[in-house]
């Protein structure tokens, strides 16, 4: 189960990385002087997004479902596994959200990138949320 759990670890590293830095770029593409810059901004999202954040997105995922599958009883009974599979969750919706705006910021949509920044934000945080619910679990179990 380590291997998972190392696995499961490096494709977070990977896919938060990633899905900010479309985050970013969604963000600065809506701020871009010129519509041609803008729109090479948002088609660097967008690639961003098909070929790192959602492969790494799923790695993530499948080791993540193989680790608390190999041991479903025990995490199941932690408390602290609820709060970061509820905020990893959180970071998943996040994901697809500032992926479609991506995608349709490099289709040259108009509801691109404005709320970039604040969504990456909010995954930011989500992503923190998760991970503290991880390393301090010790110290959240009454």
């Amino acid at each position: 189960m380590l291997p998972f759990i190392a696995l499961h670890v490096m494709a977070n590293l990977v896919w938060i990385g990633s899905i900010v830095t479309v985050g970013w770029l969604l963000s600065a593409a809506s701020k871009a002087p010129g519509a041609s810059e803008g729109k090479a901004i948002a088609e660097a999202s967008a690639a961003i997004y098909r070929r790192i954040a959602t492969p790494a997105f799923v790695a993530s995922f499948v080791f993540g479902v193989l680790v608390v599958a190999f041991n479903a009883g025990y995490y199941m009974k932690q408390h602290w596994f609820h709060g970061k599979l509820t905020f990893a969750l959180v970071v998943i919706a996040l994901h697809h959200v500032i992926g479609a705006k991506s995608k349709r910021a490099a289709s040259g949509g108009v509801q691109g990138g404005g709320s970039g920044g604040i969504l990456t934000a909010a995954l930011l945080v989500s992503a923190f949320a998760t991970v503290a619910f991880a390393i301090l679990k010790t110290a959240l179990v009454p």
